[in-house]
């Protein structure tokens, strides 16, 4: 693989990386109302899932995705379903905020590792793109572990990154818009998960 390939490689990862999905939706919702710490752990809970999905792509789990509709459409179901409970779960702790004073309680240790890895892992295509993406940059002439591990890192570093500036970002706008909001951005969060849901189940397998 050489030089011109691996940079044309990472331009084509940040451009299909940076707009926002729906982990970047409970990501920046979660960084605007308990603060950039604990949406860090939803980002480090996405890269191991993004781990998971490249590996399972690399032994062969996304080629039997590709022919099996009825494993594609249990896990791809799992994943909607995961995404609309964490909408709802975003109401009802903004439910529990009584008054304007009052901060939302942070989710329980490990929560947001949790729901950030199994954002990524419940989503059937990452492991078919990676399956689909990652050898259209690999040369046949050189050694394929080598190349497969830093195109590998490289997409998932350039989601560490594109996922922490979010997070910053997002938590500096919580910082300024103050406490009081947190609420109401739960609120909308939680509208926008589920939203992302609903397009998702109408998208085309």
């Amino acid at each position: 693989m050489s030089l011109s390939t691996w940079i044309s490689y990472t331009i084509a990862c940040i451009l299909l990386i940076s707009p926002p999905g729906p982990t970047v939706t409970y990501l920046i919702t979660t960084s605007m109302t308990h603060g950039k710490k604990t949406a860090y752990e939803i980002v480090w809970g996405s890269f191991w899932g993004g781990l998971v999905c490249l590996i399972l792509s690399f032994i062969g789990i996304g080629a039997i995705l590709k022919t099996s509709g009825t494993l594609y459409a249990i896990l791809r179901l799992l994943g909607i379903a995961y995404l609309i409970y964490l909408g709802i779960k975003s109401f009802l702790d903004a439910n529990k905020v009584k008054d304007k004073t009052e901060k939302m309680v942070p989710p329980e240790k490990g929560e947001a590792f949790k729901n950030g890895f199994l954002l990524i892992f419940l989503n059937p295509k990452n492991i078919i793109f990676f399956a689909s993406f990652l050898p259209q940059f690999i040369n046949h002439n050189s050694p394929f572990l080598l190349q497969t591990t830093i195109l590998s890192l490289t997409y998932l570093i350039v989601g560490l990154i594109n996922d922490y500036l979010y997070s910053f970002f997002a938590s500096n706008i919580g910082n300024v818009l103050g406490k009081h909001s947190e609420k109401w951005i739960a609120y909308i969060g939680g509208v926008a998960m589920i939203l992302s849901a609903i397009i998702v189940v109408f998208q085309n397998f």
